[in-house]
Formats: C-alpha cells, sequence, structure tokens
C-alpha cells in the first residue's frame, strides 16, 4: 500500500454540479470523473496531484476558487467513500495514510 494515490480537490461552482458530485464516492469520481467535467463544464474546477501515503498536501482555498463547496477525493483501492467536504476551511492539509486519509487543517 505505499504506492502513489490520486488526489483530486473539486471546485463545485453551481448547486447543480454539487448535486452530481456531493454524495459520490472516491471510486465514482475518478471512474466518471470525464463524464462528469462534460455535464458540467462550468460547475467544476479540479486540482489533481498524487501522493505516497505518509505525505500531505498543503492547498489554500482562495475566496475566487471556493465557489459553493469544494470536496477531496482520494482515490484508494480499499473500500470506503474516501471523500471529504472542506470548503469551510481556509486552506486544506490532506494526510495520506495506508488506507484513508485525513483533513489535518483548521478553519
Amino acid at each position: 500500500m505505499d504506492s502513489p494515490v490520486a488526489v483530486d480537490l473539486v471546485f463545485v461552482m453551481d448547486a447543480d454540479a454539487l448535486q452530481g458530485v456531493a454524495s459520490l464516492s472516491a471510486a465514482q469520481w475518478f471512474k466518471d470523473k470525464g463524464q462528469l467535467l462534460l455535464a458540467y463544464p462550468t460547475g467544476l474546477r479540479v486540482r489533481s496531484f498524487e501522493l505516497v501515503p505518509r505525505r500531505s498536501l498543503a492547498y489554500p482555498l482562495a475566496s475566487a476558487d471556493e465557489g459553493v463547496a469544494a470536496l477531496v477525493f482520494a482515490h484508494y483501492p480499499t473500500p470506503g467513500t474516501h471523500r471529504a467536504r472542506v470548503d469551510r476551511l481556509k486552506s486544506v492539509n490532506v494526510r495520506l495514510g495506508r488506507n484513508a486519509f485525513t483533513i489535518e487543517s483548521g478553519q
């Protein structure tokens, strides 16, 4: 489980796009990502990263990029939703574990 993990920070720009992605698991997000970006061309902005477990990703959430919501999806090969909503934070610090991630930063 020391393989790189794809992590997407998804900025949701409108309510329609939020309804389409808010309840997805990471597996569903990564499977359908291309179609979702086509379905919501102005509703989603994605920042993609790849990290190995025991590493972290710090990213400031600027108000211009926030939209109506921000979600983190981590593509682990283990069962679970591997999703977190982070739009109420000023910055996000995603810390990858072997089978799941945590959000370490606060407001």
